[in-house]
């Protein structure tokens, strides 16, 4: 691996480019918060990919930072830091354009790098910037090998859509960051505020007014029966009810059809409510309460968070999704056949667990690319969402393996079914002017509401059962021994 030798780096007189903007790039890359930050799902699932697609042992994703090169994501490379002045995604971001070194030690940039000019050391390179919605170049998404090496055309191409994917996240991040100080400046301003109108309540009533009806977030005053003091333009404008229509009224009857839920001055709760038109709409309610002549008053600042949910939503699917087939991945199928095993228990119906492993696919990668392995996968995974019933699941485990979980079917039924799908996946598949053949071994694994055995142990009694079907031979279904 190539981070073995590099535990430890010696400061180097390599000298190494500078980007002009280099002041503007170092603001746009601190204000991310990105660096020294745990692992991320998002930068990992590409770099794995990276090396998966490139067929290349080593994927990072870089950040360059004023004399340091720290590292975001990483496939095969233990190093977190390096020195900026060793770091090849120096020259990549004060390009701002793909770098590719075919061998390193050829390169009279690189050659006299400690990286490259030591055993099992960098020879081959290829980087794409990575950029803010600026255009800073902050780091970079790259490959590397041990090993000289050609990048074609497609491999490139395939390394920038995944770099396009994290400049996305990354501009995704800018954009919550500038929301997320945007707010807090905002709080501090209401604070500051309410900490006022405590003081000067009586004087400043008039101020007070003027502030709430321009304010950006719903402003809502109740007594301590929920009834309506003040309600402001913006309450008016999110939830359809005029100020008029709405003095008085209880809050539950206009906002919270099921019940005014509890808030205090302390927390920030997240809830449901309800429009005039019937659409629920999910909030976030802020509560800061005075006493007013011995009557105790709450002001309630209610901020629509539909757009976050959405966005947390998008983020979990694509956290259980697989990028490729957009089947579920296996994170999402150890919670499904978690769930499913305890259905059959508490049913008392048996389970079946389907393993496929394509038979041919390899040939198919190294004659046609994988530009057309891509294509192939896909069009299996439709076949095999297409070929059972709707309450079926299917997920693709990893590589050109597929994984069925069955609920509530025969045993029996389980053998027709595998030479069913065999029959399906040997169909011919057309990519352009290409007709691929391919086909599929089966494990079969059923799972018994009697049993005393883990997801985890089911799902390797069908892996292995699955090997039994392709050392037979290939194209047949194994069904496993019950344990």
């Amino acid at each position: 691996m190539l981070a073995e030798n590099n535990s430890v780096f010696v400061a180097s007189m390599l000298d190494y480019p500078v980007p002009k903007n280099e002041a503007q790039r170092l603001a746009a890359l601190h204000q991310l918060k990105l660096l020294d930050t745990p692992d991320d799902p998002v930068f990992d699932r590409v770099t794995r990919l990276v090396t998966r697609l490139l067929d290349i042992p080593t994927a990072i994703v870089t950040l360059i930072d004023a004399d340091r090169q720290w590292i975001k994501s990483r496939v095969g490379f233990t190093t977190r830091e390096t020195p900026r002045s060793v770091a090849f995604c120096s020259h990549t971001i004060a390009e701002g354009a793909p770098l590719v070194v075919e061998d390193a030690r050829q390169d009279p940039r690189f050659s006299a790098n400690p990286l490259v000019d030591c055993d099992n050391g960098i020879r081959f390179y290829a980087g794409i910037p990575l950029l803010t919605s600026e255009d800073y170049a902050i780091g970079s998404l790259c490959a590397m090998d041990t090993q000289p090496r050609y990048l074609h055309e497609d491999e490139l191409s395939a390394l920038k859509d995944l770099t396009a994917i994290l400049n996305d996240e990354i501009c995704l991040r800018e954009h919550l960051t500038r929301e997320q100080q945007r707010r807090a400046a905002s709080q501090r301003e209401l604070d500051a505020l309410h900490k006022s109108l405590e003081e000067q309540i009586e004087r400043r009533t008039r101020e007070l007014n003027l502030v709430i009806e321009a304010a950006y977030d719903a402003y809502i005053s109740v007594d301590d029966n929920h009834r309506v003091l003040d309600w402001n333009r913006a309450a008016a404008a999110m939830f359809g009810w005029t100020r008029q229509e709405a003095l008085g009224q209880l809050l539950q009857a206009l906002i919270f059809p099921h019940g005014v839920p509890e808030y205090d001055d302390t927390t920030t709760i997240e809830v449901n409510t309800c429009r005039r038109d019937g659409r629920e709409m999910p909030v976030e309610v802020r509560v800061k309460s005075l006493c007013v002549e011995g009557k105790h008053r709450y002001s309630l600042f209610v901020h629509d968070i539909a757009e976050r949910r959405q966005l947390e939503q998008l983020r979990d699917r694509e956290a259980r999704e697989d990028a490729l087939t957009l089947l579920p991945n296996r994170r999402a199928l150890d919670e499904r056949l978690f769930d499913a095993m305890a259905r059959a228990r508490r049913l008392k119906q048996p389970l079946a667990v389907l393993f496929l492993d394509l038979d041919g696919f390899k040939a198919v990668n190294d004659e046609y690319g994988h530009a057309v392995g891509d294509e192939l996968l896909r069009e299996i995974g439709k076949r095999l969402r297409h070929s059972v019933r709707e309450t079926d699941y299917v997920a693709r485990w990893a590589g050109d393996e597929f994984v069925m979980v069955l609920e509530g079917m025969s045993p029996d039924a389980m053998q027709g079914l595998g030479e069913k799908l065999i029959h399906t996946i040997e169909a011919p598949i057309r990519v352009g002017e290409l007709s691929l053949y391919v086909s599929t071994s089966i494990g079969v694994a059923i799972y018994r509401p009697v049993c005393e055995e883990t997801a985890q142990e089911l799902l390797k009694r069908a892996d292995v059962t699955m090997y039994d079907a392709k050392h037979a031979g290939k194209a047949q279904v194994k069904i496993a021994q019950q344990e």
